[in-house]
């Protein structure tokens, strides 16, 4: 469902909605707090203490839209399944109370031709959605989490991905950039949809429209005449097994699986899937909806606090005419507010299935920051630095692309 699509756009300044480093001033969600300034380290991902993985689990409180993907179980399950180089976390303490973290990899890439060395935020395609953990979302604490972070002088680049829009994170590595001469770069990737559910008495499509309520009765009708419809939610450990069996079935029963993307054809996504529901089977939803008892369609929902993230959705292609995940994500809305849910955040880009429920749209955007090193600034200047000049002098642009096409045949 969610492959992560990065869009060319360039954007040099903070994105909409943030003040400029200079300018950053206290809000509800980043604000300082008159504290000293926190000790920052970066340290092995295996070697953490009981005691900041308690700490880890009460700095998620400050970020719920952000919580399910940064939390240690989340980590713990992509790190045994992608197995990155290098795992590594940037922690903060105060008086020996974690107050900062972040989860992240150390990676060599080549950059025009030249060996370089990134700091990657723990992330890939199955990642939506990435930031660092603050107490009540610090700044003073995520800057000091990047100075950190700056200050190692091992990496050539940082590149934080998926940092949705409000992000403290984004905010403070903009500052720290500034601060320390770094080169920055915000991308915007995607705007990512998101739907507050309305509360009883209101009716559960509330806000949809006309015609889209319409369109789901019509295809409920079509649906019913084929058979008996049901609907089930597995959760907890006893049933997931086989449910995820099917989850898996279904997403390779159609298009996924002549490109070869179905979860259970790409061995490490299906290790990474399997793991997160070992670690946090209490806190995922699997939605079923058969059909004379065929499976049609299913879901995969990580429930924290009161959001629902859907993860992964599937559907049968012999039910696509009837817009099976659909009259699943009805069904699971409805169920949503039976359990007292506020939100179902759909993750990923904006489709033209999930705009039919009137969800806002969340933006996210990738930061780059490059060191002053000159390893750091050639990786600027060939990947970003001469692709913005060249749009400000008349030729240049023609020029710096004679010299990657030269580049490339050679």
């Amino acid at each position: 469902m969610h492959e992560l699509q990065v869009r060319a756009t360039i954007v040099t300044p903070p994105p909409p909605g943030a003040a400029a480093p200079d300018e950053a001033s206290p809000s509800e969600l980043t604000h300082r707090e008159p504290e000293a300034a926190a000790e920052a380290a970066i340290v092995n991902l295996a070697s953490i203490s009981e005691a900041d993985r308690s700490g880890w689990r009460e700095l998620l409180a400050s970020r719920d839209e952000s919580a399910p993907f940064v939390e240690e179980e989340w980590v713990a399950a992509w790190s045994q399944a992608f197995r990155p180089r290098e795992a590594l976390l940037v922690c903060g303490w105060e008086g020996g109370r974690l107050v900062g973290l972040g989860a992240l990899q150390s990676l060599s890439e080549s950059w025009a031709g030249r060996r370089t060395g990134v700091l990657q935020s723990l992330t890939n395609f199955e990642s939506p959605r990435f930031e660092f953990l603050s107490s009540c979302s610090r700044l003073d604490v995520q800057e000091q989490l990047g100075r950190a972070l700056c200050d190692e002088r091992r990496w050539d680049v940082i590149r934080l991905e998926y940092l949705p829009e409000d992000s403290p994170t984004l905010r403070a590595g903009l500052k720290v950039a500034d601060e320390l001469g770094w080169h920055r770069v915000v991308e915007a990737t995607y705007e990512s949809p998101w739907r507050s559910l309305p509360r009883p008495p209101a009716a559960w499509d509330e806000g949809l429209t006309r015609k889209f309520k319409a369109n789901l009765r019509n295809r409920e009708r079509r649906l019913d005449a084929l058979g008996e419809v049901s609907f089930e939610v597995v959760t907890g450990s006893g049933a997931w097994h086989r449910a995820l069996q099917i989850f898996y079935e279904l997403e390779a029963s159609g298009w996924k699986r002549e490109r070869g993307t179905a979860i259970a054809q790409r061995a490490t996504a299906k290790a990474f899937y399997d793991g997160l529901v070992g670690r946090t089977a209490d806190h995922m939803w699997l939605p079923i909806l058969r059909v004379s008892g065929r499976p049609a369609a299913a879901q995969l929902v990580r429930v924290a606090g009161r959001t629902m993230f859907m993860l992964k959705t599937a559907y049968h292609p012999n039910f696509a005419p009837y817009a099976p995940g659909q009259l699943l994500t009805a069904r699971l809305i409805q169920h949503g507010i039976e359990q007292g849910m506020d939100a179902l955040d759909f993750l990923g880009e904006q489709m033209t299935w999930k705009a039919d429920w009137g969800a806002r749209l969340r933006p996210h955007y990738h930061l780059l920051l490059f060191s002053p090193s000159l390893t750091g600034r050639y990786a600027y200047w060939m990947r970003y630095g001469l692709r913005e000049r060249a749009k400000a002098v008349p030729g240049l642009r023609r020029l710096v692309r004679w010299l990657r096409a030269r580049r490339g045949r050679a």
